[in-house]
């Protein structure tokens, strides 16, 4: 990570993966993932790692990472800057997966008389779009409303390939399930384990 700029990491000709986030910083999505893949809670991250097991752990998931094509960036904030980042990306090295998280926080710019409805759409269909173009997998994270349904454009659910739903069971489970899927079953569920302390999900 060039620490002269914002925190995300930088593309390079090694990068396979673009995570946008608007919903949080990219430091906090780095230490989502060192958490899960060293097995240590987010609070010692935070607060100091105390013990050698522990250390060991998190220097070689950090030796990983810094090998994987990762690049995690919070400082794109609208449609057009994402698109020509993962086209970048694309270009200078290939380009495996996009994820952004989340649609409604991102920006399209279509004049005074648009309505929200018909910008997050835009965004939705632009999203689409460039994951056809690029020939990648794209994970669109949008936020439901009390009936389960996308919040402000039906369009993200009509442009998406499959649309996953997670629901929060109790305290420890969520269930995950596939209400749309245009190449497989659609209604299948499953339930899974959250781990808090790691902040990731674990099948039982």
């Amino acid at each position: 990570m060039d620490e002269t700029q914002p925190a995300h990491a930088q593309a390079t000709a090694k990068s396979k993966v673009l995570v946008v986030s608007l919903e949080m910083p990219a430091s906090q999505i780095l230490d989502r993932i060192i958490a899960k893949q060293a097995n240590v809670p987010l609070r010692t991250l935070a607060e100091g790692v105390k013990t050698e097991g522990e250390l060991h752990r998190v220097a070689r998931v950090i030796t990983n990472l810094a090998r994987t094509g990762l690049v995690i960036r919070d400082d794109l904030y609208d449609l057009a800057s994402i698109c020509a980042t993962a086209r970048a990306m694309a270009k200078s090295g290939g380009l495996q997966a996009v994820v952004v998280d989340y649609i409604q926080l991102v920006r399209h710019d279509m004049g005074k008389d648009s309505t929200r409805e018909r910008e997050v759409a835009e965004v939705s269909r632009g999203l689409r779009l460039l994951a056809m173009e690029l020939k990648c997998v794209l994970f669109a994270i949008t936020q439901l409303n009390e009936s389960g349904k996308a919040r402000e454009s039906r369009a993200i659910g009509q442009d998406a390939t499959a649309v996953l739903v997670v629901k929060v069971e109790d305290e420890e489970y969520r269930e995950i399930s596939i209400p749309i899927q245009r190449n497989g079953p659609c209604g299948v569920s499953t339930s899974m384990r959250f781990n808090g302390r790691t902040a990731s999900f674990l099948h039982d």
